[in-house]
């Protein structure tokens, strides 16, 4: 049987948009989470290109609750900072801010950043926008470097961009990047709405999967398990065959879960019980 260890599992808070920071967090905790993916959006993380409000006193209110920071995820769908922002000025500011984001990732002790490629016009030559990509992911490396933090790059559906929305796009980004910093994301939904599967994945990238928006869809949705459509014990079995070690994180966006995200929480992180060992317990995920 596929198996997870706790503090793989990973909540976010993009659906506790209404809510405050210590609200989710209490939540989270409560639900059993141990690790979160702290998304850096009002109302929880105040964020520019010029720099962020303090982090140690979030890290502490987390910690103090037993959770971890194992992940920072700038706001990035968004049009004030996007990876591949076409204009000049728009760019150069886009890059300050993930910049600054890698810089709050450090101190908040994550070891990941979780980015996407969205930015370019629809009206813009695809090859154009690809290499801004690679250009934007280049000049951010070494800063992740100097962090101690790696970029995963994940693929998002073609509503969002008109580039890397697919495993061969991502593919040969990280080959073109080439950089041990930049490494792949994997959203199952995008995955799922490009017609992919983990085994696909896996199976193409193998150890440069470091990180993964992991949630049920049918399959666009982003949401918890069980209202989708995705097996969950297929997928987790996938992630134990490849030895998959990064987080498996709960990216919920339905706006049916804005309303009460602790009861979303709670019953998404049942739906892993079945799945998960204690540290300690001597199994081999």
């Amino acid at each position: 049987m596929a198996v997870i260890h706790r503090k793989q599992l990973s909540a976010m808070g993009i659906h506790y948009l209404y809510y405050p920071l210590d609200y989710m967090l209490d939540a989270q905790a409560k639900a059993g989470f141990q690790t979160i993916e702290l998304v850096g959006m009002a109302p929880h993380f105040l964020m520019d290109h010029t720099g962020f409000q303090d982090t140690a006193p979030i890290r502490k209110m987390a910690e103090e609750k037993g959770l971890t920071i194992g992940c920072f995820t700038p706001e990035c769908a968004v049009y004030q900072y996007l990876m591949c922002s076409p204009e000049p000025g728009f760019h150069e500011r886009s890059m300050e801010y993930f910049k600054r984001g890698l810089e709050a990732a450090e101190q908040f002790g994550a070891t990941k950043l979780l980015t996407n490629c969205i930015g370019g016009v629809w009206d813009e030559e695809y090859d154009r926008v690809y290499e801004r990509a690679v250009k934007s992911l280049s000049l951010l490396a070494p800063t992740a470097a100097d962090y101690g933090i790696t970029i995963a790059v994940e693929t998002v559906r073609p509503e969002e961009s008109k580039c890397i929305i697919t495993l061969p796009e991502l593919k040969q980004l990280l080959q073109d990047v080439s950089h041990p910093n930049i490494k792949a994301g994997l959203d199952t939904i995008a995955m799922g709405v490009a017609g992919e599967t983990p085994e696909e994945w896996f199976s193409a990238l193998g150890n440069d999967i470091v990180h993964t928006h992991f949630v049920d869809g049918r399959p666009y949705g982003h949401l918890v398990w069980g209202d989708g459509l995705f097996p969950l014990g297929s997928y987790l079995d996938v992630l134990n065959k490849y030895h998959y070690e990064g987080l498996i994180s709960q990216e919920i966006t339905d706006f049916r879960y804005f309303e009460d995200p602790a009861a979303a929480d709670a019953r998404n992180f049942r739906a892993f019980e079945p799945y998960i060992i204690e540290e300690g317990d001597g199994a081999d995920v």
